[in-house]
C-alpha cells in the first residue's frame, strides 16, 4: 500500500504546504514525526509538542536519511535539503501520511471505538465477531496491532498512534488482505489530529466519566471531543453507522453529532440491542441477546456486567455490518482480553484477578462485579498515575473503602510526583467512606503484592487494579519492567503454588507497613 511519490506529488495533499527549499522531484517513501525511526526517503515532520520541540532533532533525522523536513517555523539545514513550511505540523502529518500511504482507511471498513472505559475490550470483541463472521480484520488497540498474521506489541506509546504510524499500520492491514479494521480512538487522538481525515465506516461509544480533564479542561470539552468521532463517521460515508450506549446520557451528544443511522445498546434503558436473563458466574457471563436480527443465548468468556455491556456494543456493531448472530455467539464464547479481569490461576484456593480499572467509575464497576463472585474477603491493590487526573484519587479511595474489605494502596505510575503524596490523597478518600475497610499503604508495588497475597485465605478474591496489561512502571528515574499478571504468578510460585513458567524470586518479604481503619484518624 505504500506509495512511492515525489515531494511535489505528496505536497499536493496539503493545500497550505509551501516548499521553501530543496528539489520537489526527490522521492518520498515514508513519513514520521519521530527522528529515531527515520529511514532513507522519509519526510520528517517536526512537531513542537507540549514537552519537546522536534525541531531540535532535525540533524539527527537528516543523518538517518530523511529526504526533507516539514515544519511550522524556521530550521537550519543544508541548502539541498527539502524544507516544507506548514501552518500546523500535526495537521500536515495526518494529511501527508494519508497521501504517502495511499489513503488506506478508504480501502477498509474501519470501526472506531471511543469512550472513557471499555475501549480496549470492546475493540477486541468487535474484532473477534467480525473475524468469526468471515471478515479478515485488523486491530489497533492499547495491547498492540494485528493484521491477522500475529500481534505486534504496542510500541507507539499511545492508545491511538500518531497519524504517521496510524496510516502506515492501516496500509499494512490492506497489504495483508484485511477487509475491515477496528481501532481505539482516544480523546487525545481526536484533539491532536491523529485521526484527521480518516474515513470511518462506524463509530462506537462506550461511556463517559471524568478523565483527562487536566488536558481537556472540562467535562463539556471532553464530551465534545469524543463526539468528533461520530461527526467523522457522518462525513466519511452516507452508509455509516453510530453505535451508542443507551445507559449513558452522553449518548445524546453522540447522536446529535453522528450519522443518520444510529443503533443503541443497553441493559437498563430501552435500546435496539439488549440483554435479558443475565447470569454472572465466576469466569463467565450468560445472557439472552435480543436484537432486531433475532435472539440468541450467549455464553461469554468475559465475566461481569460491564463485559455484558461491552458485548452488546460489539454485537450491535458486527450485526450492523452483516455478521450473523451465530458468528457473534461463537466469538463471545472464545474471546478473552489480557489485563481485563484476567484470572491468574496457579491452583491457589483464592482468586487473583488483574484489571486495568484506573478511573473511579471503572474501579467501582469492577469491584461490584468481583464482589458478586467472592465468598470470602474482597481485597484490592491499586494506586494512581502521577501527572494526571489528581481529582480522581480521593473518589477512588472512597469507592474502594466502600466496596472492599482490604485495600492496599501502592504505586502505579507515579512519574515525577511523590508516590507518598499520591497515596495520601487516596487514603484521605478512604477515610471519608467511614467504613471498616482495612487500609494498608506500601509504596513498593512488589512488597504490596507479596503482603496482600500472604494474607489471602480460601474464598478470598484479590483484585490488582490500574495497570492491567502494562509491562512497566514509570518512576521518577524512568521506566522499570513490571507486569501485574507475571509478578503475581511469581509471588504465588514463591509461596508454593504451581504456576507454569513462573520464575522464583526472593523469599517473601514480611515487612508490614502501618495501616489505618477507614473512618479513623
Amino acid at each position: 500500500m505504500r506509495q512511492i511519490s515525489n515531494v511535489e506529488q505528496v505536497l499536493a495533499a496539503v493545500a497550505t504546504a509551501r516548499l521553501v527549499q530543496g528539489d520537489a522531484r526527490r522521492l518520498v517513501t515514508g513519513i514520521t514525526h519521530d527522528s529515531r525511526r527515520v529511514g532513507p526517503g522519509d519526510l520528517f515532520v517536526a512537531i513542537a509538542g507540549e514537552r519537546h520541540d522536534a525541531r531540535r532533532f532535525v540533524d539527527d533525522a537528516l543523518a538517518r536519511g530523511a529526504v526533507g523536513v516539514v515544519t511550522e517555523g524556521e530550521v537550519e539545514t543544508p541548502r539541498d535539503t527539502v524544507v516544507v513550511r506548514v501552518p500546523s505540523a500535526r495537521a500536515a502529518l495526518a494529511d501527508l501520511a494519508a497521501a504517502v500511504y495511499g489513503h488506506p482507511a478508504k480501502a477498509l471498513r474501519l470501526v472506531g471505538v471511543t469512550g472513557t472505559d471499555g475501549k480496549t475490550t470492546t475493540t477486541h470483541m468487535i474484532h473477534a465477531a467480525l473475524e468469526a463472521g468471515g471478515l479478515r480484520t485488523g486491530r489497533l488497540s492499547t495491547l498492540g496491532m494485528t493484521t491477522g498474521n500475529g500481534v505486534a506489541p504496542a510500541h507507539y506509546g499511545f492508545t491511538t498512534p500518531e497519524a504517521g504510524d496510524l496510516h502506515r499500520m492501516l496500509a499494512d492491514m490492506v497489504d495483508a488482505g484485511c477487509d475491515a479494521a477496528v481501532t481505539e480512538v482516544s480523546s487525545h487522538a481526536l484533539s491532536l489530529e491523529r485521526v484527521r481525515g480518516v474515513a470511518f465506516a462506524a463509530g462506537v461509544f462506550t461511556n463517559l466519566s471524568p478523565e483527562h480533564l487536566d488536558f481537556h479542561g472540562s467535562m463539556e470539552e471532553y464530551l465534545a471531543t469524543k463526539a468528533r468521532l461520530f461527526a467523522m463517521v457522518a462525513e466519511s460515508t452516507p452508509d455509516g453507522v453510530g453505535v451508542v450506549n443507551a445507559d449513558d446520557a452522553a449518548s445524546a451528544v453522540m447522536r446529535a453529532s453522528g450519522p443518520q443511522r444510529i443503533l443503541s445498546y443497553g441493559i437498563e434503558s430501552p435500546a435496539d440491542v439488549t440483554a435479558r436473563d443475565i447470569r454472572l458466574e465466576p469466569g463467565k457471563s450468560r445472557f439472552t441477546l435480543v436484537t432486531p436480527w433475532g435472539q440468541a443465548e450467549v455464553v461469554s468468556a468475559m465475566p461481569g456486567m460491564m463485559n455484558v455491556a461491552n458485548w452488546l456494543a460489539a454485537a450491535t456493531t458486527a450485526l450492523s455490518m452483516g455478521v450473523s448472530l451465530d458468528a457473534v455467539v461463537a466469538a463471545a464464547a472464545g474471546t478473552t482480553v489480557d489485563g481485563r479481569l484476567q484470572s491468574i490461576d496457579c491452583g491457589q484456593p483464592f482468586q487473583v484477578l488483574v484489571d486495568f480499572a484506573h478511573t473511579p467509575k471503572a474501579l467501582e464497576t469492577v469491584l461490584r462485579t468481583v464482589r458478586s463472585s467472592t465468598k470470602g474477603r474482597l481485597m484490592v491493590l491499586f494506586g494512581h498515575s502521577g501527572g494526571r487526573d489528581a481529582e480522581n484519587r480521593r473518589p477512588m479511595g472512597k469507592i474502594a473503602a466502600e466496596l472492599a474489605d482490604v485495600m492496599m494502596v501502592t504505586s502505579d505510575n507515579p512519574q515525577h510526583e511523590d508516590p507518598a503524596e499520591i497515596a495520601a490523597e487516596i487514603v484521605a478518600g478512604a477515610r471519608e467512606a467511614g467504613t471498616t475497610c482495612d487500609v494498608q499503604v506500601r509504596l513498593d508495588r512488589g512488597q504490596a503484592l507479596r503482603a496482600l497475597i500472604a494474607r489471602a485465605e480460601p474464598g478470598d478474591t484479590i483484585l490488582l487494579a490500574g495497570k492491567g496489561h502494562e509491562e512497566y512502571q514509570v518512576l521518577s528515574h524512568g521506566k522499570v519492567l513490571w507486569n501485574d499478571a507475571e509478578q503475581s504468578r511469581q509471588v504465588l510460585a514463591e509461596q508454593g503454588w504451581g504456576c507454569p513458567g513462573a520464575q522464583g524470586g526472593q523469599p517473601l518479604d514480611h515487612v508490614h507497613g502501618a495501616g489505618i481503619r477507614c473512618g479513623q484518624a
